[in-house]
């Protein structure tokens, strides 16, 4: 059955330009394929008004004719949004993170708005200290910066300066530009999470310099490592491993990564905390298939690589990608042990990540049951009708 069009008032569409679809769902995204036809000539990035098939008005959303993702929708009722209505979101988004959820009170770094969990599509903002990181995926918000960055000043954050970032398949697809905003200026920065401190690379880090999402993850795996020896696999900049020396108390902490500048900044990370961590620069696959070859175990294998699946046309290799993974890191789990294995692909739901690592614990001649299963932290919201923002799946799992 269709989508029907909101109860209440129809809104005043008269100027604005109009998107007439073939067929929706109430999610964040209209794909090229679902649209009708355009009335008007709206400019990139501008609201237009979205119709639906049978003529009604079916909600507001913003343009863009460059981009796969023709319309990134922004309310199916209520008056044409402008920059008031975004800064109102801001503000609602910085509430919830600092009056309900009260994060900080633990911690200084966490996601300020998770794009369409926060009803933003196109903008994630994470809080470093009194720095702002602001990830930008579409050219609405591209064209709304420094609205934005007052929304959040309004808001009452303290900020000393906000800093831009975009993946450049971002700025191809939805058709814009960073230029000067995109320097090259190094900035640093040290946070406290739970009482662990990490320094963070705003700049060259990996999307905006640290994962807030595993902080609630983090903390959690520290009831199992006390005197167990534990392995952070892909461990970046050494998240869980600090977490597991320094809050864990773990006889033993090893820490493996490819990515150079991560080694030295975990490294970093291990000395703000006091923490004995061995690090080794290595190709995970390879580091798992020689210790299994030389009979190596720990007590606590952590395994959270970069996002395999990046495309819909890449998903059989990604899911090849961890099932090779989970199965190395499988022979290296001690019998009664814990095997903590995450998925950041948003295209890999929850069930198939499961069976991909069961899949994988029988092909390395296991057997393992599954105690939890859980996401990324509260300041990550997903929105009831977009689903597939639900991205981080990680999967607890004692071995046999």
């Amino acid at each position: 059955m269709p989508p029907t069009a909101p109860a209440g008032p129809r809104p005043d569409i008269s100027g604005a330009a109009k998107v007439y679809l073939r067929s929706a769902g109430y999610g964040a995204f209209v794909f090229e394929k679902m649209i009708d036809r355009v009335e008007g000539q709206p400019a990139d990035g501008d609201v237009v008004a979205v119709i639906d098939k049978r003529g009604e008005f079916f909600g507001w959303g913003f343009y863009n004719s460059q981009s796969r993702i023709r319309l990134r929708m922004f309310s199916h009722a209520g008056p044409r949004p402008d920059d008031a209505a975004i800064a109102r979101r801001i503000s609602a988004a910085v509430a919830l993170r600092r009056d309900m959820l009260k994060l900080d009170g633990r911690t200084d770094t966490y996601r300020l708005v998770h794009a369409e969990g926060d009803g933003l599509s196109g903008l994630v903002a994470d809080r470093f200290g009194q720095y702002v990181v602001l990830e930008i995926f579409s050219l609405a918000m591209f064209r709304r910066l420094q609205a934005i960055q007052d929304a959040f000043i309004d808001a009452g954050l303290s900020v000393r300066e906000f800093i831009v970032r975009a993946d450049k398949d971002a700025c191809r697809q939805d058709g814009f530009d960073l230029g000067r905003m995109h320097d090259s200026k190094q900035r640093d920065v040290t946070v406290s999470e739970n009482g662990v401190k990490f320094q963070v690379d705003l700049k060259r880090g990996h999307k905006t310099g640290f994962f807030c999402d595993q902080r609630e993850n983090r903390l959690a795996h520290c009831a199992f490592t006390p005197g167990n020896r534990v392995l952070d696999v892909c461990c970046y900049t050494g998240g869980f491993a600090c977490y597991a020396a320094k809050l864990g108390r773990a006889a033993a902490v090893q820490a493996v990564d490819l990515d150079e500048n991560a080694i030295e900044i975990a490294k970093h990370n291990a000395t703000l905390n006091g923490a004995n961590i061995e690090f080794k620069h290595a190709d995970a696959f390879d580091f798992l298939r020689q210790s299994g070859a030389q009979g190596k175990k720990w007590d606590v294998v952590v395994v959270d690589p970069s996002k395999f699946v990046t495309r819909r046309d890449a998903l059989e290799v990604g899911l090849r990608k961890y099932a090779d993974l989970n199965r190395l890191a499988s022979g290296v789990v001690s019998p009664g042990g814990l095997l903590l294995t995450c998925s950041c692909s948003g295209l890999v739901d929850q069930p198939t990540f499961i069976q991909t690592v069961g899949r994988a614990v029988r092909a390395a001649g296991r057997a393992a049951r599954v105690i939890n299963v859980t996401g990324a932290g509260p300041d990550h919201p997903v929105m009831s009708d977009t689903p597939q923002s639900a991205y981080l799946k990680a999967v607890w799992a004692l071995m046999e």
